[in-house]
C-alpha cells in the first residue's frame, strides 16, 4: 500500500473513533501536562515548603484547611516519580490521539504504576478506590478504541 492510501486509511479510520475517546484523551492530555508541572514544581520546591510550614498541621489556604502532613512526611522523589509517570501518560494520550496504539500501552503502564508509587510512598492512606475506578474507566474507553489505532 502506498503512502496516499495509507493517510486515507488512516482519516478514514479517525473519523471512525468515538467522541468518547477523544474525550478522554484531551481530558487525559489536560490532566497529565497539569500534573508534570505541579509535581516538578513541589519536587524542586519541597524543601522550601518544608521549612516554610515546618510545625504546622494544617494551613488555612482561601479559607480552608489545608492538610500538609503528605509534603512533610513523603520523600522528595515520590514527586519526582510522579512526574516522570505523568509525562508518559500524557505522551501515551497524544500517542493514541495521532493513532498510534504504542500510546494506549504507555499510557496504561503508567496509570498503574502511578497507582503502585503512590501505595507505596503514602502509606496509612486509605485504598485509592476512586483512582482505581476512574483509571479502569479511562483505560476501557481506550482499550475500545485499540481497533482504530495502528
Amino acid at each position: 500500500m502506498n503512502y496516499m492510501e495509507e493517510e486515507k486509511n488512516m482519516a478514514t479510520e479517525a473519523g471512525q473513533r468515538s467522541p468518547a475517546f477523544k474525550v478522554f484523551l484531551i481530558l487525559s492530555m489536560i490532566y497529565g501536562g497539569l500534573s508534570v508541572l505541579s509535581n516538578l514544581v513541589v519536587y524542586g520546591m519541597i524543601d522550601f515548603i518544608r521549612q516554610t510550614f515546618e510545625g504546622k498541621d494544617n494551613v488555612q489556604f482561601f479559607g480552608m484547611d489545608m492538610d500538609l502532613s503528605m509534603f512533610m512526611n513523603v520523600d522528595k522523589n515520590f514527586f519526582l516519580f510522579q512526574t516522570i509517570l505523568y509525562g508518559i501518560s500524557f505522551a501515551g494520550a497524544l500517542l493514541m490521539w495521532n493513532g498510534r496504539k504504542t500510546g494506549f500501552h504507555l499510557y496504561t503502564a503508567s496509570q498503574i504504576f502511578l497507582l503502585i508509587v503512590a501505595t507505596l510512598y503514602l502509606t496509612g492512606m486509605p485504598f485509592p478506590f476512586f483512582d482505581v475506578v476512574l483509571t479502569a474507566l479511562f483505560v476501557y474507553v481506550y482499550a475500545k478504541n485499540l481497533k482504530f489505532l495502528k
